[in-house]
């Protein structure tokens, strides 16, 4: 954008005149040019002159920013004041350059806590975890905003194979099949509900649990266990679970089913609308999805992980050459799905070959360790760009660090056996505000949002971790 000028004769030598058409054009005009501007062009255009700086540092202006950088970590808040912008711009920058304003390390609270440290996670501000709690197993949560400590055990004391948190309420997989459900608002006793099937994918939105059932030969179903009125229902069959998600809008009390069959070309989408009061369909359509002129096969999906964000979710395909990743999301407001592609120049694998698990930190940036390479890959689908950052090791990792400084096996080569160490140790978890690794040794945690940077008990700073011969 440029200031315009006419030259006319005056006395026999040129003379411009300048017109500031945008200084001149309504502000309503102005927004609808600044949505086809970057941040680094608005900031620019500030800098023009008086007039173009009081445009572009307006209220409405400021806002686009803000919605902007909003968005790129999943918040659709009209709320939060223009005076923030700066902050969420800079936590949006932190996450693209791992860049975090704040690193710990958090031991396990006992020695035999590491024993189940890959069953870890985190969720609204809290991490959960499985500890030893006298002779049984059960399950820690660690809120890092009050620095409160709370242990949940079994009354059966049956062995726990994996938790899960969400906002509200706490479950336990045991290991025979059975899921607890505890409300940790109200401190509610356990209930349970047995299913037949291992777990392949779960959600909770506002009540409603959503299980996807794995280890079935073809179709599986959907079970849905609304935890308001403890009934438990099936709803529909995947064709396709693989490469298949679901979408569920509490407010509407909607669930939405994308069944995908990927080989057919262009993918064939059957897509259900279900009322979740009445358990019945409400619409279905089939469509072919554009994949922008590529294929992708049932047998190239690796893993599939699917996330919400107010009225979207997204879903993440991981195919298996470990450099390939495909991301849908899904509208609820427009009825529509969205294809994006995320190309690596190398592949992002574990020991075994396997495409790394993401963790998802904003609807487009994911970090993934990458053992081959020994860091951090942080991957952004808006700009499909992947960045490998090195991962630096808390010198209190003394398990990592005595197999790392061990003789790798005469048959391979120490690049291998390193990769073979890293991937099997480390165990990545994580949210918008926090990225964190867990070792048998504890917890690395990375704070990302200025304004969330807690005291957490019991942690102390990252300590770099001496070069290993």
């Amino acid at each position: 954008m440029e200031e315009l000028c006419a030259i006319t004769l005056v006395a026999g030598q040129e003379k411009r005149v300048y017109y500031d058409i945008i200084g001149a054009l309504p502000l309503e005009l102005v927004l609808q040019i600044v949505e086809f501007l970057d941040e680094v062009d608005i900031v620019r255009s500030q800098r023009v002159s008086k007039r173009w700086c009081e445009i572009f540092s307006s209220n409405a202006i400021i806002r686009i920013i803000l919605s902007r950088a909003l968005a790129t970590l999943g918040i659709e808040s009209t709320d939060v004041a223009a005076a923030n912008v700066t902050t969420y711009i800079r936590w949006a920058h932190n996450l693209q350059f791992d860049l975090p304003v704040k690193k710990v390390f958090l031991p396990w609270p006992n020695p035999l806590a590491f024993r189940r440290y890959r069953s870890v996670g985190y969720n609204s501000r809290r991490l959960y975890y499985v500890i030893h709690h006298g002779t049984e197993e059960a399950a820690a949560i660690l809120d890092l905003e009050t620095g409160k400590r709370s242990i949940w055990t079994d009354d059966a004391g049956r062995a726990i194979d994996h938790i899960y948190l969400s906002d509200r309420y706490l479950f336990m997989l045991t290991v025979d099949g059975v899921i607890l459900e505890r409300d940790i608002q109200t401190s509610s006793g356990w209930r349970e509900k047995l299913f037949p099937r291992a777990i392949k994918r779960l959600t909770v939105e506002k009540g409603k649990l959503i299980i996807l059932p794995g280890s079935l030969d073809g179709p599986r179903p959907l079970w849905i266990w609304d935890l308001h009125t403890d009934q438990a229902k099936t709803i529909g069959f995947f064709q396709h679970p693989d490469g298949s998600f679901w979408h569920m809008d509490a407010d509407e009390s909607v669930l939405v089913t994308c069944d995908i069959n990927w080989d057919a070309d262009p993918p064939l989408v059957h897509q259900t609308k279900w009322t979740l009061a009445r358990w019945e369909v409400l619409d279905w359509k089939t469509f072919h999805l554009s994949l922008r002129g590529r294929r992708v096969s049932n047998n190239d999906i690796f893993k599939i992980h699917h996330r919400t964000y107010g009225r979207k979710t997204e879903a993440e395909l991981q195919l298996r050459d470990g450099c390939t990743t495909l991301y849908l999301t899904y509208d609820h407001v427009v009825d529509r799905i969205s294809v994006r592609w995320l190309d690596c120049a190398e592949p992002i694998k574990n020991h075994i070959g396997c495409p790394c698990y993401g963790i998802p930190l904003a609807p487009h940036i994911y970090y993934r360790w990458t053992s081959l390479r020994g860091g951090i890959a942080v991957c952004d689908a808006a700009t499909d760009m992947v960045t490998v950052h090195p991962y630096q090791l808390d010198s209190r990792e003394i398990y990592i660090r005595h197999r790392l400084s061990s003789p790798p096996p005469p048959s391979s080569d120490r690049d291998y056996f390193t990769s073979f160490i890293m991937s099997f140790c480390l165990v990545p978890f994580g949210d918008r505000e926090v990225f964190g690794t867990a070792s048998k040794d504890g917890m690395q945690l990375w704070f990302f949002n200025p304004d969330f940077v807690p005291d957490v008990p019991d942690a102390e700073p990252i300590l770099a971790m001496e070069e290993s011969g």
